[in-house]
């Protein structure tokens, strides 16, 4: 009896640290980008672990990502991302430079997104605008503006 209550209690905690392993494992963050205006070029985002280098540098990202856009739309996928706050900032490169193109005031003539999509009038958004929490498999959608 007593070997049998062992069993038991060692097969209880091997499940429970299982499931504790489940619930701490990297998971995927999948953004759903819309409003993409055309097929031209790709969407390319980047994942942002804390707020430096936050929107424009996606050398300071933790993750970066891009996507062809079919039908208005592209798929992004930041695989294997440990639970935390993060924010992504993605845009269309329509002719395919690596670079958000702006006109002479600043204005980004090729669209772009934000998590949350937060639209500021006169200034990009910051990390805390756009932050979200990242615990099991994330799913978001992004509006791209033009």
């Amino acid at each position: 009896m007593t070997n049998f209550i062992l069993i038991s209690i060692g097969f209880l905690l091997a499940n429970h640290g299982h499931e504790t392993l489940q619930l701490h494992a990297d998971a995927s963050v999948k953004v759903k980008v819309t409003g993409v205006s055309s097929e031209k070029g790709e969407v390319l985002a980047a994942l942002f672990a804390s707020s430096q280098g936050f929107p424009n540098d996606a050398s300071a990202a933790y993750k970066v990502a891009r996507a062809t856009a079919a039908n208005g739309m592209a798929m992004l996928e930041f695989s294997d991302v440990p639970r935390g706050t993060y924010a992504i900032a993605l845009f269309h490169d329509t002719n395919n430079d690596g670079v958000l193109n702006t006109n002479r005031l600043g204005i980004p003539k090729e669209g772009y997104g934000v998590s949350k999509n937060v639209k500021n009038l006169f200034s990009g958004p910051s990390y805390k605008q756009c932050v979200f929490q990242h615990t099991t498999e994330t799913s978001l959608t992004i509006i791209i503006r033009y």
